[in-house]
């Protein structure tokens, strides 16, 4: 395995809540689903072949102020 790299986030309190509650019922860690997020994200818009910026406006969640 390569070198291992860190990425922080902020995330709304209700966020924060939703992933802690989801990760005790799947029985896995907040990393686990962390990682799990940006691949499914990276090999979404891989196949997809979009450019950023993202229309997230469009998204159920939006970005952070």
């Amino acid at each position: 395995m390569g070198a291992k790299h860190r990425v922080t986030i902020n995330l709304a309190e209700e966020e924060y809540q939703e992933l802690v509650g989801l990760s005790e019922r799947s029985r896995v860690s907040l990393a686990w689903l962390g990682r799990q997020a940006i691949i499914d994200f990276l090999d979404r818009y891989a196949a997809d072949e979009r450019q950023l910026p993202l229309d997230l406006a469009s998204g159920k969640r939006r970005a952070n102020d």
